[in-house]
């Protein structure tokens, strides 16, 4: 339901800014789950902002930067 959607991106967007500290603005659009045969398929369809010099800090700390 988007209210569950909305709790979620909340809940994802706190654990990344303590974890990390990113300020990122997640929208779930669509979750999915599926089992078969013992095994889960998730499908999420995500959007996120984040700040352009929070995106660099990112880059860097990954080692993606140009």
């Amino acid at each position: 339901s988007k209210f569950m959607r909305t709790m979620i991106s909340k809940l994802v967007k706190m654990v990344i800014y303590k974890k990390f500290g990113y300020k990122v603005d997640i929208q779930i659009n669509e979750i999915s789950a599926t089992s078969v045969d013992g095994k889960t398929h998730v499908h999420l369809n995500v959007d996120g902002d984040i700040d352009s010099n929070e995106f660099k800090k990112f880059t860097k700390f990954i080692g993606a930067e140009d």
